[in-house]
């Protein structure tokens, strides 16, 4: 359908007011002032035939609203195209960030002939430079999760390329004590730090963060599979092998993992929601011999336990009062002073203080309940409970 039919008289006149006073505005300029008139059209096509219809030349001169923006835009694509070939991906989005002048340009524009029929200058930036990278590039452009953003700042006619995060499930396993979970200067190594290395080889990433569905302390072992996500910030690899990463990880004999596949931002937020029940292993070892008495107290710690923050942890996190539940609670004598306890707690149970009671803080505890001064020598995680539609693929290699 032509755009003729939709000039009417009032298009005509505000073409002759804008016209009038800026005889040298280009047809970019000049059609986008009518861009919600008629669909199918580009701005520059609209101008052309109001230019037409009108029989109102463009003067010579630069455009006093783009300043011909519009006619470096094939050499701009260009350059882009040229800077994306480092890159993997498939989906791409285009923003602007208009210099101060141009913005007043236009919007002195507005000011003489309103903004009935319109759309910011921007906006055309970013849809027909998107129409040019796509045709030399092969690539969509994707406003919904864009594998690439472009950004191009007008005041240098410079742009910045910023590749999104990659994400990638697993699941974990930690084997060995002495390691914690993500990045701390006291330690030289982190589950976070073996696992995230070849990815960071395949993917020549910039940087990388660890989600997991809590953690375990420093010195405990995981035994169970504990999920996560590695997110790989500005990668400019996508296609990588992820059996092969596996593997590689796996070399380590410190940490497993299983059961990779790509993920995506929603899935770190659910998985950080998640607050499933726990059960640990616990070796307690005692000053004192312990009777059968001392045994049956045991059973009075299933239930309601009221935890103030870990003195360990106060330096870091705010001093509260926490209700946990322990659910379920067995144990096996390994000599008359220590103790095998498997313990299934709420998500955010403090187990080593639920031992030790610290000094109060954790109330009731085994110290309370027998006393003897028990103390931890070992603590692993040895089931993580959640929904086992969750856990597909998830057989223990």
């Amino acid at each position: 359908m032509s755009f003729e039919r939709y000039v009417n008289e009032e298009v005509i006149q505000i073409a002759r007011e804008i016209i009038a006073h800026r005889e040298s505005i280009c047809d970019h300029c000049l059609g986008r002032q009518f861009a919600q008139i008629g669909h199918g059209f580009t701005n520059a096509k609209r101008g052309r035939i109001i230019r037409k219809i009108t029989g109102l030349k463009k003067k010579p001169g630069s455009c006093p609203v783009c300043r011909d923006f519009f006619k470096n835009l094939e050499r701009l694509s260009e350059k882009i195209a040229d800077a994306l070939k480092g890159f993997e991906f498939k989906t791409f989005v285009v923003g602007t960030k208009l210099d101060e002048d141009l913005i007043k340009r236009e919007e002195a524009l507005w000011e003489d002939v309103g903004i009935k029929y319109c759309e910011s200058i921007k906006s055309e930036i970013n849809r027909e430079l998107g129409k040019l990278i796509e045709k030399k590039t092969g690539k969509k452009a994707h406003r919904e999760n864009p594998e690439i953003t472009i950004t191009l700042n007008t005041e240098g006619m410079d742009f910045k390329i910023e590749p999104a995060s990659l994400y990638i499930y697993g699941r974990y396993k930690k084997l060995v004590r002495g390691i914690p979970q993500t990045k701390w200067d006291k330690y030289p190594e982190t589950v976070e730090d073996i696992i995230a290395e070849p990815f960071m080889k395949e993917t020549e990433g910039k940087a990388h963060s660890f989600h997991g569905m809590g953690r375990e302390d420093i010195d405990a072992r995981c035994l169970d599979w504990r999920p996560f996500v590695l997110e790989i910030k500005k990668p400019k690899k996508r296609n990588i092998n992820l059996r092969k990463m596996e593997r590689e990880v796996n070399k380590s004999k410190k940490v497993r993992i299983s059961d990779l596949r790509f993920s995506n931002k929603e899935e770190v937020v659910k998985l950080k929601d998640a607050r499933p029940d726990k059960t640990y292993r616990v070796i307690v070892e005692f000053e004192k011999s312990l009777n059968k008495e001392d045994l049956e107290k045991l059973k009075s710690l299933v239930g309601e336990i009221y935890q103030r923050t870990p003195t360990r942890v106060l330096h870091r996190r705010a001093d509260v009062l926490r209700k946990r539940k322990v659910k379920e609670i067995s144990f096996r004598m390994i000599n008359n002073k220590k103790l095998e306890l498997e313990i299934k707690g709420e998500a955010g149970l403090y187990i080593k203080e639920l031992v030790t009671g610290d000094n109060g803080r954790t109330r009731p505890s085994l110290a309370e309940i027998i006393g003897k001064n028990p103390k931890v020598s070992e603590l692993d995680v040895i089931k993580i409970h959640w929904k086992e539609g969750e856990r597909k693929n998830g057989k223990d290699e």
